[in-house]
């Protein structure tokens, strides 16, 4: 069991409609991801959101502690070029960001900061190791190349959870693509600008990749309100794009997590056993069960 996971989960105040329709929803997840098993790569989430504050940091980390914490090995990427936030997030130090491989001053394995015995971290943020020319800004071809250089870490691992935050150059340098990889849209609010900021990241992505799976992940909501967002979304990108979005998911509002963790409290002690570590631990759970064809070779 997963070291963000408790032993038991109390009861919800879901419908019965409410559970039926999540059921529904994470088969058609699941069903996506079987389709292409056998051709894909190592399992990648690109976490993304459209507008900043929507919680793609705090998620990444979830879904990629909560796969490490059941023995997955497990690549998680901060694609930040000018914050970084998942070193501190997690409370490492690491020696070299992946900026760093710009010019081939440091190799893949240089940038990769071990979080645990199942979890690499590679930083984002600006280059650490380089001098006065390292501070230049990151040209988008650049990003593209170090980001194709941090996917030979890739090889060794179970899944992969890159941390694209608000910025569509982020997700496009991240993208390989590889018929592994799904953008996973963050969505944190019901209103009408948060949901034209989601949908606006979707349309974006699959305008410039289309045969890129997106995936919308509902954040600080649940059970029937997550459900309308989804639906708003979706309805947007089935009539003016002639897509069908999946819903990867649901993440409760969790107020305990949030004041542990602006008191202080170390991430992985701050979200064992919290709500939205147990929303996040089902959706990546999902993912990679989905992906046990490819592994078992039927």
């Amino acid at each position: 069991m997963s070291l963000l996971m408790s032993p038991s989960r109390g009861t919800g105040s879901h419908s019965q409609a409410d559970g039926l329709r999540a059921g529904q929803a994470a088969a058609a997840y699941g069903a996506g991801a079987v389709g292409s098993a056998r051709e894909a790569g190592v399992p990648t989430l690109l976490v993304a959101s459209g507008r900043g504050g929507s919680g793609s940091t705090l998620l990444s980390a979830l879904l990629a502690m909560s796969a490490a914490g059941e023995g997955r090995r497990v690549l998680l990427v901060d694609a930040d070029d000018l914050v970084g936030p998942l070193a501190l997030t997690l409370g490492v130090a690491p020696r070299a960001s992946w900026a760093d491989l710009r010019g081939g001053r440091v190799t893949p394995a240089d940038v990769a900061t071990p979080v645990s015995a199942t979890l690499t971290l590679v930083a984002g943020g600006a280059p650490r190791l380089g001098d006065s020319a390292a501070a230049q800004p990151i040209s988008a071809a650049e990003r593209k190349a170090c980001m194709r250089r941090v996917s030979a870490l890739a090889e060794a691992m179970d899944l992969v959870v890159i941390d694209c935050g608000a910025r569509l150059d982020t997700v496009l340098g991240a993208l390989t693509p590889h018929a592994g990889e799904r953008v996973v849209a963050v969505s944190a609010g019901s209103d009408p600008v948060a949901l034209a900021a989601t949908y606006a990241l979707c349309k974006a992505v699959v305008q410039r990749h289309s045969t890129v799976p997106v995936d919308i992940l509902v954040n600080r909501h649940e059970g029937s309100d997550a459900a309308r967002c989804y639906d708003a979304i979706d309805a947007g990108a089935r009539q003016f794009l002639g897509l069908t979005l999946r819903l990867a998911g649901a993440i409760p509002a969790d107020p305990t997590l949030d004041a542990a963790l602006r008191a202080g409290m170390p991430f992985p002690d701050a979200a064992a056993g919290s709500p939205a570590a147990i929303a996040a631990h089902e959706v990546v759970m999902r993912v990679l069960a989905a992906r046990t064809p490819s592994r078992s070779g039927t």
